[in-house]
């Protein structure tokens, strides 16, 4: 009887587990599918440093500090194995998948918990639908890889508090905790509560002395399993030898390796203010709430209130752990903080878990309750149950999922190819041999295009964030006699150099001498339009009408004019209007220089949707001060169809 009772209870254990696995699969799955619907689908951003990693993963390159070793490997092999899409977009998939798995493993954290199913997949769905975790999730970005390892972190420490003879789990959580340190040194904000944590349990269990985890040989093991991951950090002087960082910065000695290690240049966020940051609580309050809603967010604050009824020990470790991250997250100031919260909102939603424990417990009690009165059948209880548990988890849900229905188009970064689209532009923009100057993060997308996709190798790219460093780079290609451009304005430029548009770009060249002018239509003000021609552009966004004209100046002009530039339909309405002064507001037209030609570009994208046919344009000329045409001319029609 009790040999079958016995096998009754291992029988009921392993269902159990069979099915908490199978919830987190499908919280995986779900999550996955969501993700990878709405991940770029290939490089989307200019100015973070989820371009850095596109660039960086597929060419094993040096990342910023701390270095993400652990990431930068784990990215090359995501983007060797995929047989679909770009580099770009495969590093963009590698967040969906770790994301993906981070929401079905917090849903075991909680289970183990709480105990409670609902409550630990209503509190899963609230954080999977987090705007700050899904934005993680659909980009190249370290923050989703962070959050997998602090989930795996959590489920093997409780794992081994609910069996401590099974040491292998405790060895498991201290490789892990190693496996974060080598990713993102905020895994060192967990430190103080894990070894509270452990030290207690391992009290407790050794009636009052931690013997079995201070045995030298455990203690031996656990040390190794902590510290061998740190090794993947030899990753950063040894691959050094032979590349450098993106901004050059990274020195493979041994210092300069500490130094990227522990980011010393960062250090400045927590003890000053470099940016001007501000934030006083109320900013807080919203933020977490911005993240799970309002109501989680009271659950969480009755979990706290109340978790200590579910384990002492656990509740210590948790807050402990809470107000670490949230600490450091107040405390840090920079810009894109939301980041930097994730862990903490993970651990917020565990509490929130805590929370609704006891409500779905009360809520199942007083539905049994009613159907005992009621007189349900046996088969139809468990029905009565579900429907009361999905009620609760619909008006606790109810608000991150409106707000994800909301903001989806937002959080849907799947059509995202306007980068994509500008940086192939600059790329063919570019004379043989050509040398790009521009900001880091302009020229890393240039970089993308050359070093990962293998487009342009003869193009020479040169980032340079001050304007001293963007004159000198000018100055050096000019010398060499390369074509050189400009990503952007260089304030003083158009007094120095001649300047044209080259698609997207500013082609520089020595400052033109005097000459007759040469033959053209006369606009006013001494302007002359001596070319105009058209090409149409396809993006994903739909084609676009670029206008190349060929401006001249037949005498100095002493006011700064502006070009409006229009297309018109059928009906001689303007449909779109590219208003700006020439060369990309770069060279205003008191600088040119009689005689000189200057190309300017505007680009004119058709209206979605708007039909085949023929499109006037209309070029009108007017003064900067008071906005007074100097003088128009049309051009001839531009005929677009559906196959162009």
């Amino acid at each position: 009887m009790t040999q079958h009772a016995t096998r009754n209870t291992q029988y009921a254990v392993r269902s159990t587990q069979h099915a908490d696995a199978l919830i987190a699969l499908f919280c995986a799955l779900a999550s996955l599918i969501l993700y990878a619907a709405t991940a770029a689908p290939s490089v989307a951003t200019l100015f973070d440093d989820s371009l850095e990693f596109h660039v960086i993963l597929p060419t094993l390159g040096i990342a910023h500090p701390s270095g993400y070793p652990l990431y930068t490997l784990l990215g090359k092999l995501f983007t060797l194995l995929l047989p679909f899409r770009d580099p770009a977009g495969r590093a963009n998939l590698l967040s969906a998948l770790a994301a993906a798995l981070t929401v079905g493993l917090l849903y075991l954290v909680a289970r183990r918990l709480v105990g409670s199913r609902p409550a630990a997949l209503t509190a899963t769905i609230a954080f999977a639908l987090s705007p700050a975790w899904w934005s993680q999730a659909t980009l190249a970005e370290v923050y989703a890889l962070h959050g997998l390892l602090v989930a795996l972190f959590l489920y093997c420490l409780l794992r081994w508090e609910d069996d401590p003879s099974a040491i292998c789990n405790l060895q498991s959580a201290i490789l892990l905790f190693g496996l974060g340190l080598a990713h993102h040194r905020m895994m060192a904000l967990l430190l103080p509560a894990a070894l509270v944590f452990i030290v207690w349990t391992a009290l407790q269990v050794g009636g009052g002395h931690p013997s079995f985890v201070l045995r030298r040989s455990s203690f031996i093991r656990l040390l190794l399993c902590a510290l061998a991951p740190l090794l993947l950090y030899l990753y950063l002087p040894l691959r050094g030898q032979a590349v450098g960082s993106l901004d050059g910065a990274f020195r493979p000695t041994l210092q300069g390796t500490l130094d990227w290690i522990t980011a010393r240049g960062y250090s400045v966020f927590l003890t000053g203010n470099p940016f001007g940051v501000n934030r006083d609580i109320g900013f807080f309050a919203g933020l977490f709430l911005a993240q799970l809603g309002a109501l989680p967010m009271i659950a969480a604050v009755f979990g706290l209130a109340t978790g200590w009824r579910y384990g002492v020990r656990r509740y210590a470790f948790l807050l402990l752990a809470t107000v670490a991250q949230v600490a450091f997250g107040v405390a840090y100031k920079v810009e894109d903080v939301e980041v930097f919260f994730i862990p903490a909102f993970m651990l917020i939603a565990l509490w929130a878990a805590i929370g609704l424990a006891p409500i779905f417990d009360s809520v199942a009690l007083w539905v049994s309750s009613l159907g005992r009165q009621a007189r349900l059948s046996r088969g139809l209880r468990p029905v009565v149950l579900a429907a009361g548990a999905l009620a609760v988890a619909a008006v606790f849900l109810f608000q991150p999922v409106s707000d994800a229905v909301r903001d989806f188009p937002q959080r849907d970064r799947s059509h995202a190819w306007d980068v994509y689209d500008y940086g192939q532009d600059v790329l063919t923009s570019v004379a043989p041999g050509g040398r790009i100057v521009g900001l880091l993060g302009e020229t890393t997308l240039a970089r993308y295009f050359r070093d990962v996709l293998g487009q342009r190798p003869d193009v020479v790219v040169v980032p340079a964030d001050t304007e001293a460093a963007r004159f000198a780079a000018v100055e050096a290609g000019l010398t060499q006699g390369q074509p050189v451009y400009l990503t952007r304005d260089l304030p003083g430029a158009a007094t120095r150099y001649s300047l044209d548009a080259a698609g997207p770009l500013i082609a520089v060249s020595p400052k033109a001498k005097p000459a007759p002018p040469p033959a053209g239509q006369a606009l006013g003000a001494g302007v002359l339009l001596t070319d105009a021609h058209h090409e149409i552009r396809q993006t994903h966004a739909g084609p676009v009408v670029r206008l190349v004209l060929t401006w001249a100046a037949a005498a100095p002009i002493r006011e700064e004019l502006k070009v409006s530039a229009r297309l018109l339909d059928a009906a001689g309405q303007a449909i779109v209007i590219e208003d700006r002064a020439p060369v990309h507001f770069t060279y205003p037209t008191t600088a040119w220089v009689p005689g000189e030609t200057v190309r300017d570009v505007y680009d004119l994208r058709l209206p979605s949707g708007a039909s085949p046919g023929s499109y006037a344009v209309l070029l009108i000329l007017y003064r900067t001060a008071d906005g007074s045409e100097v003088g128009r001319v049309q051009l001839p029609p531009i005929l677009t169809s559906n196959n162009q």
